[in-house]
């Protein structure tokens, strides 16, 4: 016998969630592999998450180089800090399109979210990726929060004649803002305690041109590779990367 750790998971999937996922993952995959990469190039993925003042770096963010025998290095435990805001990300293949930080005691809402589609993302796909506009129509991915599948938000996205690709319920682990981007915006925010929201948003602002100049955000082109593990798990959750 041998002693394994429990897998956490979002959620206790229900039969119908599986086959949702598998579903899901199975029309996606077939797409995929009649346009290639071309499919994947069309996808806008879009996401909002909290940035806080202070959050504990991440254990291996502490490795530091010592001589064998030399003591350990200690630090001192601190909390995360409740001073934080919401920010909006946006990205496709090539890198973060755009971030948007939501004013403080303001809620996204269904009507909120189709502003900023409206008034700053289609405004900045203009500017920097007018293919989208011009040549192709846009793949919007995102989650289920009530926000993004508001009827305000599928009216406006009907009348632009964009695209929403179907994402199924608890599913982060193919969600590439989930599995991949939000990692990489946070990780360099970590073990650093910012004084004010302002310093928090530059922060953030700061990481999107690091990303995307490094071309590390590749949670999009990574999405195949997740379909066909969904399917191996038959709708199960995948682990690792």
């Amino acid at each position: 016998m041998r002693k394994i750790a429990s897998r956490w998971v979002p959620q206790s999937l229900t039969e119908i969630q599986k086959w949702q996922r598998y579903k899901s993952a199975w029309m996606h995959l077939e797409r995929y592999k009649k346009k290639g990469d071309a499919f994947l190039h069309h996808i806008i993925a879009l996401d909002e998450a909290w940035a806080r003042a202070y959050k504990l770096e991440m254990k291996r963010q502490s490795n530091e180089w010592c001589h064998y025998g030399s003591p350990r290095i200690t630090k001192v435990w601190q909390n995360p800090s409740n001073a934080k805001v919401m920010v909006i990300f946006a990205y496709d293949s090539a890198g973060i399109i755009l971030t948007q930080a939501v004013p403080q005691h303001r809620t996204v809402t269904g009507q909120y979210y189709a502003d900023f589609l409206e008034h700053h993302l289609r405004c900045v796909l203009r500017k920097k990726r007018q293919h989208f506009l011009s040549e192709n129509t846009p793949i919007i991915l995102h989650n289920n929060a009530r926000p993004h599948v508001a009827d305000v938000v599928n009216q406006l996205l009907a009348r632009w004649q964009w695209e929403m690709l179907y994402h199924p319920p608890y599913s982060p682990n193919i969600s590439p803002f989930d599995f991949d981007l939000i990692r990489k915006v946070k990780e360099p925010l970590r073990g650093r305690c910012f004084k004010t929201i302002p310093d928090i948003i530059d922060a953030v602002g700061r990481s999107a041109p690091t990303i995307n100049k490094t071309g590390t955000a590749k949670g999009i082109m990574r999405l195949p590779h997740r379909w066909e593990r969904v399917l191996h798990n038959t709708g199960e959750y995948i682990e690792g990367l």
